[in-house]
């Protein structure tokens, strides 16, 4: 994710002689460090607000690659297993493995984070579940004690998902809001401890 942000570095350090000056690499390295941290907490919050359920390895994926003096940048990222479903939510579009996955119906049985529980397992779960195509529809149907047949997991070779997560505006907004005033107090903190 590359995120700009505008700032007003050489307004605020307009009047500074030569010495203080050389503050100013350390003051923003540990600007842009304290915004991405803080950004983090943000879109943690918002993934729990915006998605259903998330489980806590979706909403702990954000990573920041720090800045450094000598590298004036920083990173704010997700993680590469939860950023290979995390882009749907966030951009939207179609999912299509290139093989056909299950989507679970109303009357599968879900974990608390709404998801199969041991689906690496497999997504038949009990005698009474089987893997058919009935009438044009694949999936895991399941054999109720009345002999009728009801389906519990589809078997679809893609999904269309709607944005739910704006990543980009969240997250470049809140750090633009936060920069500035996070460079003066790191400005002030290195002006103190170079004396």
């Amino acid at each position: 994710m590359k995120v700009n942000i505008k700032n007003n570095i050489k307004q605020i350090t307009k009047g500074l002689n030569k010495q203080q000056k050389k503050q100013i690499p350390f003051a923003t390295a540990n600007a842009i460090n304290q915004t991405l941290f803080q950004t983090r907490k943000v879109m943690m919050k918002q993934t729990e607000q915006k998605l259903d359920r998330p489980t806590p390895f979706t909403v702990k994926s954000y990573l920041v690659s720090k800045a450094k003096k000598s590298q004036l940048h920083g990173i704010l990222f997700i993680k590469e297993a939860a950023e290979k479903y995390l882009k749907f939510q966030i951009e939207g579009g179609v999912r299509s493995p290139g093989k056909k996955f299950g989507i679970p119906t109303k009357l599968a049985k879900l974990n608390k984070f709404g998801n199969i529980p041991g689906r690496k397992k497999g997504l038949v779960k009990k005698k009474s579940q089987f893997l058919q195509t009935i009438n044009g529809v694949s999936g895991v149907w399941e054999r109720t004690k009345d002999n009728k047949l009801k389906l519990i997991v589809a078997l679809k070779n893609s999904a269309t998902y709607v944005p739910k997560l704006p990543f980009y505006d969240i997250a470049s907004n809140y750090a633009a809001s936060k920069f500035n005033k996070n460079f003066v107090t790191q400005l002030n903190r290195a002006l103190r401890s170079a004396k």
